[in-house]
């Protein structure tokens, strides 16, 4: 009867509690360490933040991203001697567990976007920034859209 009544009482919290993506692990692996510094905000403060943001590519398509941001983490490593070692983990991290990766629209950098869905809609993205000196992860959960469309001017 105890373990009904337990069970009872912290089944909402389960039901409301946020789902865990595979890139969680990554975190929680990282962010203890000395070397690497990060945060996560998520639930109430983000609220469920809406995005509507257009940007055009390189020739004439207009993109739009549209969606709801639910969580945000963040990494990054910054001290040299850990920097490729780190580095290079995550980047196995991400490709192992199948994340599609999808490259910026930048210059000569090497960053990458990985996503967990189609490249239209998707659920997680994990931004890759790798400078000379420091290398990043930002993780954003949500749901998102991603609509091209001709530009006309």
């Amino acid at each position: 009867m105890k373990r009904i009544l337990l069970f009872a009482l912290f089944l909402p919290f389960m039901a409301c509690s946020q789902p865990k993506g595979k890139a969680d692990e990554l975190y929680e692996k990282y962010d203890p360490k000395p070397y690497v510094s990060g945060f996560s905000f998520g639930g109430s403060l983000l609220s469920a933040l809406p995005i509507d943001i257009d940007f055009t590519t390189s020739g004439d398509l207009e993109k739009t991203l549209n969606g709801e941001i639910k969580r945000i983490q963040w990494l990054k490593v910054n001290d040299d001697r850990y920097l490729a070692e780190v580095t290079k983990d995550w980047e196995r991290f991400l490709k192992r567990t199948g994340y599609h990766r999808v490259a910026f629209d930048n210059d000569d950098e090497e960053n990458y976007v990985y996503i967990r869905g189609s490249r239209t809609r998707f659920d997680e993205a994990h931004f890759l920034i790798k400078e000379e000196n420091m290398t990043m992860l930002l993780t954003v959960y949500g749901d998102f859209t991603l609509n091209k469309k001709l530009h006309e001017d």
